[in-house]
């Protein structure tokens, strides 16, 4: 790639959603490094040589599982000066043989790209994907496998922010994390939008240090 900023969307669409096997392969090898790694929720490759071997079976597999797939890029950031890429995806993936009704998966992909010079023109940088990254919330992963359980996943999602909620309760008032008047008796309270919190205290800083080395010992 000559400009991520303009070409990452049309190479995520190559890489995953190719019309044919010889395609993908094709823009694997072009657009990753011999030595990028992957990570998923599912699987990962470690960076060493020829790994993008491995990145290419994954996603030849991806397709064997899934004939029908679409992937839709919402937004894309770049950071040049990092080069790193963060993509905000939304995926349809339907198992072969499943009876289910596929639904859509929302995911980040991460991608960290390695500049290099052109081999063609030196004067040229061309950027290779390093690192390949893919983040799923719970729900959306469960979408890809077994669509119908969705809703009992967010279901759980929720009962463990009630559950937070309970422990913040009970711990705080037996004093664990409990919000007090601090520092010369200045209450911590909500203040309406526009107006600016209570200044930290000189002392405070020092004093959650101090409380996060005793923590430490203790341990």
């Amino acid at each position: 790639m000559e400009d991520p900023a303009k070409e990452l969307q049309t190479v995520v669409s190559l890489v995953t959603t190719a019309i044919n096997p010889e395609i993908q392969k094709a823009s694997v090898l072009k657009y990753y490094a011999p030595d990028a790694s992957f990570r998923h929720p599912l699987c990962a490759v470690a960076a060493a040589p020829d790994s993008r071997a491995s990145i290419l079976a994954i996603l030849q597999w991806y397709r064997v599982l899934s004939p029908v797939l679409s992937v839709h890029v919402s937004a894309l950031t770049y950071d040049a000066e990092k080069h790193a890429a963060f993509l905000d995806v939304t995926q349809t993936f339907h198992i072969r043989w499943s009876p289910l009704h596929p639904a859509p998966a929302r995911l980040l992909v991460h991608l960290t790209l390695s500049p290099s010079p052109d081999p063609t023109d030196p004067s040229k940088v061309v950027y290779h994907i390093a690192a390949h990254e893919d983040f799923y919330h719970p729900d959306d992963l469960v979408s890809l496998i077994i669509p119908p359980i969705v809703p009992l996943v967010r279901a759980a999602l929720h009962a463990a922010t009630f559950v937070c909620k309970i422990n913040a309760r009970a711990f705080g008032a037996l004093g664990y994390w409990a919000v007090s008047d601090g520092e010369g008796g200045r209450g911590v309270r909500l203040q309406p939008r526009g107006e600016p919190l209570p200044p930290i205290g000189e002392d405070e800083g020092v004093e959650l240090q101090e409380r996060t080395g005793g923590d430490k010992k203790r341990d």
